[in-house]
């Protein structure tokens, strides 16, 4: 069965991308930088995005199984606040499997449901796609495929839409990336339309750390999987297993950084003509961000990005929290 079998049930929109031709470009000037660094949407290839799923099973991952239970407990208030919004639009889509919640919630508040999936993996989406097709005959899906802000650039405004950035997704746009985040997000609503987050709390440090240095290494070999592409894609010559994985909590920037830390010094190819990138003893490549927000911080961003808080949720121990946001009519602020 593929997305062909659903007729008009199912749509599709791709946007045109340069994932190679980016790739090296951030690689290559990542390693250049006086501080190393591959940014984060890198980690997910194939190979990564299995491992992550790997991840979310984990007992020292717990965010995933705090925002499922938030989601049972509170997506009939959710929905309802959300008065008369049959769209749903998720960004970051993924398999969609956290959404089903909140899908048949709206099928069984409003009948039937728009479902709007915006994601870079077109695989992913149509997968998706066809096993949401196939479960919920009140379902249509529309497929947008493409980078975040290239997508939401585009995408014209439909009234009646709760969009939906989970996972804690907004913790990997830290500072003004988050802020120039959530104000593309507002761009692509309609006054009085609702977003839903799903943000990890600041809590005990230990905590946060244990989160992604899990005791069987599967974090780590997610984080050194990015190193594995840079072999196949640029032809680079990395002895992958000359680094270690490490997460640590910055009190500076209220986030979880996560490094691969070079063991011994070393010189390395990038492959072809390109400048070989050396390391020395405990030179660190940053690969995440993973920021932990204060709801005081939270509704700061909120206000700047013209968003109006209209719900806060969160667990016993304030561990993690839904955010439900309505669009502002007013135009956002300046930082």
């Amino acid at each position: 069965m593929n997305v062909a079998d659903f007729g008009d049930r199912y749509r599709e929109r791709i946007w045109e991308t340069h994932i190679a031709e980016d790739f090296e470009r951030d690689v290559v000037a990542g390693f250049a930088a006086a501080r190393k660094a591959i940014p984060s949407k890198y980690l997910y290839d194939a190979l990564g995005s299995a491992l992550f799923e790997a991840i979310v099973l984990l007992p020292e991952y717990e965010l995933p199984r705090r925002e499922s239970a938030l989601l049972e407990r509170y997506v009939g208030e959710i929905v309802e606040r959300a008065q008369g919004r049959l769209r749903l639009l998720e960004l970051g889509s993924g398999s969609s499997q956290k959404t089903r919640t909140l899908i048949e919630a709206a099928i069984e508040r409003y009948g039937a449901v728009e479902y709007t999936a915006l994601d870079i993996s077109l695989d992913a989406v149509r997968n998706a796609a066809v096993q949401l097709l196939d479960h919920y005959p009140n379902v249509t899906v529309r497929a947008l495929v493409g980078d975040y802000f290239q997508v939401l650039g585009e995408v014209a405004p439909q009234p009646a839409t709760l969009a939906l950035f989970l996972g804690s997704n907004l913790g990997n746009y830290p500072g003004e990336r988050g802020v120039e985040f959530l104000r593309a997000v507002r761009g692509a609503l309609a006054p009085a339309d609702m977003l839903l987050l799903g943000v990890d709390l600041r809590k005990d440090r230990a905590l946060m750390e244990r989160a992604y240095n899990d005791a069987i290494g599967v974090t780590a070999a997610f984080s050194k999987n990015v190193l594995a592409r840079v072999n196949r894609d640029l032809g680079a010559k990395i002895d992958i297993g000359n680094f270690k994985h490490s997460s640590v909590f910055d009190e500076r920037t209220g986030s979880v950084e996560s490094y691969l830390v070079a063991i011994r010094a070393a010189s390395y190819s990038l492959g072809g003509a390109r400048k070989a990138v050396q390391f020395a003893v405990g030179e660190r490549i940053h690969i995440e961000s993973s920021h932990k927000f204060t709801h005081d911080e939270l509704q700061r961003l909120a206000d700047a990005c013209g968003f109006v808080e209209r719900g806060f949720f969160t667990d016993e121990e304030s561990a993690f929290a839904l955010v439900l946001l309505e669009r502002g009519e007013n135009a956002t602020k300046k930082s």
